[in-house]
C-alpha cells in the first residue's frame, strides 16, 4: 500500500500493484513523526460485500494454473471462497493490537457501500479505540476538500491526502500521533539495540513455508492455502527461542524460474519473487524448504 510507503523508513517493503487483493498478510514497519516513534501495520483489504466465486478469483488474482498437480477442485474452490475471510481476520488481528486505527478510503471511486459497513463494524466493535479516516487519492488540495465531504457521513472527521504526492500525510501523522501514548521502557530499548540475526524461508510455491512459519509462531501470522501465490509479500516476524535468543524469521513468496514467471505476464508474481531475493540477500541464514513427497525437484 502507498500509504505504507509513506510512512515507512525502509523503502517499498509492500507490493504496490494497480489491482485488488495484492496485500494480504500483515506487514510491519518502524516509522518516526517528529519524537515520536511507532509501529505502521498495512493489511489487505477488508471484503465485506459478499462475492460470488468468479469475482473474488478475478479480484485477489489467485493462480490456478501453477502447482496445482494433486490438489483436488474440491480443496481448491474451498480455497478461493476462504481468501476473503482468511485476509480479514489478518485485518481484524492487526486492529485489535492497534493502539490507532487508520480507515482509509478512495476519495476518487467516492463512498462505498464497503466504506459503510467497515466504519459501522469500527464503530461497534472498536469504538474505544482512537480512529481517523483518511480519504485517500485526493491529489488536488482543493477538490480534495469536496472530494472527502462525501464521507462525513460515516460518523467521522475525513482527512484528505494523497500518498502518491504526500499531500496531507503531514496532518494525518500530527493525528495518528495525538492519539498515541508515550512510552520509556530502557531495557527494551537496549535489548533492540542488539543484533537478531534474520532467518528466510524460501522454497517453490507450495512448499509449506507459511505453514512452517505458523508453527513455529504458534498462531496464524500468515495466511496458508492450498493455492499457489498465497504469499506475496516478504513478512519479517520476530521469534523468541527456548533459550529467549531472538531472531527475525522471514516467509517469502514461492520462487519460479526467471522463464515461468516472465511467460506468466504477472507483474505482481515478478515483484513477489524479487522480494523474496531480497530477504535472501539481508538474511544471515536461509531455510530451503522442499516437498517431502514430491522430492527435489529441478525447480
Amino acid at each position: 500500500m502507498s500509504l505504507f510507503h509513506e510512512f515507512c523508513l525502509q523503502g517499498n517493503r509492500a507490493i504496490v500493484v494497480d489491482e485488488p487483493g495484492v496485500t494480504r498478510d500483515r506487514l510491519y514497519g518502524r516509522s518516526f513523526w517528529g519524537d515520536h516513534e511507532f509501529v505502521v501495520v498495512d493489511t489487505g483489504g477488508v471484503l465485506n460485500v459478499s462475492k460470488s466465486q468468479a469475482n473474488v478469483m478475478e479480484d485477489l488474482a489467485i493462480s490456478t494454473t501453477i502447482g496445482m498437480d494433486g490438489i483436488s477442485l474440491l480443496s481448491r474452490e474451498a480455497a478461493v471462497a476462504r481468501m476473503p475471510s482468511m485476509i480479514e481476520r489478518q485485518a481484524t488481528a492487526a486492529v485489535e493490537e492497534a493502539s490507532v486505527i487508520i480507515f482509509l478510503v478512495d476519495g476518487q471511486a467516492g463512498l462505498m457501500a464497503a466504506d459503510v459497513e467497515i466504519a459501522d463494524w469500527l464503530r461497534k466493535s472498536y469504538s474505544s479505540k482512537y480512529i481517523v479516516l483518511a480519504v485517500n487519492k485526493c491529489e488536488s488540495p482543493r477538490k480534495g476538500v469536496m472530494q472527502a465531504s462525501e464521507f462525513w457521513s460515516l460518523g467521522f472527521s475525513p482527512i484528505p491526502i494523497s500518498a502518491l504526492s504526500g499531500t496531507g500525510t503531514g496532518e494525518l501523522l500530527d493525528l495518528v500521533c495525538s492519539g498515541l501514548k508515550k512510552t520509556e521502557d530502557v531495557e527494551n530499548m537496549d535489548e533492540e539495540e542488539n543484533y537478531v540475526p534474520s532467518i528466510a524461508i524460501v522454497g517453490r510455491p507450495n512448499v509449506g513455508k507459511s505453514s512452517i512459519l505458523n508453527s513455529l509462531l504458534g498462531e496464524d501470522r500468515t495466511i496458508v492455502s492450498p493455492i499457489s501465490g498465497t504469499t506475496r509479500d516478504a513478512i519479517d516476524t520476530e521469534f523468541v527461542g527456548p533459550d529467549g535468543q531472538k531472531f527475525r524469521l522471514i516467509d517469502t513468496a514461492g520462487i519460479r524460474r526467471r522463464a515461468s514467471v516472465a511467460s506468466s505476464g504477472s507483474t505482481t508474481e515478478a515483484l513477489s519473487v524479487n522480494r523474496a531475493f531480497r530477504a535472501i540477500r539481508r538474511s544471515d541464514v536461509v531455510a530451503l524448504v522442499i516437498e517431502a513427497m514430491a522430492c527435489i525437484t529441478e525447480q
